[in-house]
């Protein structure tokens, strides 16, 4: 594999809907599509188009064809190839979810996708734009703490901080909601992305711990190596990790968080790379529970919102300040708001 910042993969098939499809899946996930083709164009290529390919995905609909010649050309470049991949389902349909993850398992084995956290870089520019002192501090809630009834969780990965700052930042104190945020982040810059987020906000802003209870007006962040899960003794923090690549696993703590407050708890899916989320998504949406997005368009990455809202399971799709100022007035009719 070529010493390359962004892995390049080529797609060789003999369906444009599968070409298509295959290309959907693999955007904001970290690669970069540099060749997409039918069987017999691949030898029309461009040689230095196919020597920038690190890994090729051959899916063919029609087995008869015999692409013996391309696997004998990917051979002698000594590339892999994944074979044998299942046809793409509607992307709309749950089963979409499962195939997109299985395909970048698969991918993640032959070649090292980009991480979908956010870093010390990144921190370091959330840091620098909001550090500057402003000319009033919000103040705090001086409300008495009471038990949160219906809790939202916010969600994000890549491109997220400075979104969940922008939706915090005009939510007012007095919201007779609690709010879970879960960031795929680097565990190290967990307690500086707290700090930063919660610093001209209204609402308390702190990480989550064992034994907790989700309090209205309150946002607690999501521990990133720790399981999390719910009872009436609060939440209880595990001392193993989130199945899965990132952590938090949000597909894991929404499922556990919905089957404690089944219809009481909502998510809004912000930026982010990958589709985290989806497999959950879909169940809490036919129990009632509310679904937002933000609109893709205003995305660092739009992957996890776009995915949402592919299956069809957005009851709102808007940018960070107006799905404030959307909780805000649900809020007002729901006699949720001192």
């Amino acid at each position: 594999m070529s010493a390359i910042a962004i892995p390049k993969l080529g797609v060789i098939s003999d369906s444009p809907l599968q070409r298509h499809m295959l290309q959907s899946a693999l955007q904001g996930n970290g690669v970069e599509l540099t060749v997409s083709c039918a069987p017999e164009q691949f030898f029309e290529q461009l040689p230095e188009r196919i020597e920038l390919v690190d890994c090729w995905i051959v899916a063919l609909e029609d087995d008869s064809i015999d692409f013996t010649d391309i696997m004998l050309s990917l051979d002698e470049r000594n590339v892999p190839f994944l074979l044998g991949l299942e046809l793409a389902p509607p992307q709309q349909d749950i089963a979409y979810v499962s195939w997109q993850r299985r395909l970048l398992t698969k991918l993640k084995e032959q070649i090292k996708l980009i991480e979908s956290v956010e870093g010390a870089d990144s921190i370091a520019r959330i840091v620098a734009k909001y550090d500057a002192p402003v000319v009033e501090e919000k103040r705090k809630s001086s409300l008495p703490r009471r038990e949160a009834k219906e809790v939202w969780v916010l969600a994000a990965s890549l491109g997220g901080p400075g979104a969940v700052k922008e939706f915090l930042d005009k939510l007012p104190a007095g919201l007779d909601y609690g709010f879970l945020y879960a960031q795929h982040v680097d565990a190290h810059f967990s307690k500086v992305l707290t700090d930063v987020l919660g610093r001209h906000s209204e609402l308390d802003l702190s990480p989550l711990v064992s034994g907790d209870s989700i309090m209205a007006g309150e946002v607690r962040v999501v521990p990133v190596d720790q399981q999390t899960e719910f009872s009436d003794q609060g939440c209880l923090l595990k001392q193993h990790a989130w199945q899965g690549p990132y952590g938090p696993s949000i597909d894991q703590l929404l499922a556990n968080l919905f089957a404690y407050y089944g219809d009481r708890c909502h998510v809004i899916v912000f930026s982010g790379m990958g589709n985290d989320g989806s497999m959950t998504i879909p169940q809490m949406k036919k129990s009632g529970c509310r679904i937002w997005t933000q609109l893709p368009e205003s995305c660092a990455n739009s992957s996890m919102p776009q995915s949402v809202l592919d299956l069809g399971c957005s009851d709102l799709s808007a940018e960070p300040e107006a799905l404030a100022d959307a909780l805000i007035k649900l809020a007002a009719s729901e006699g949720r708001i001192t």
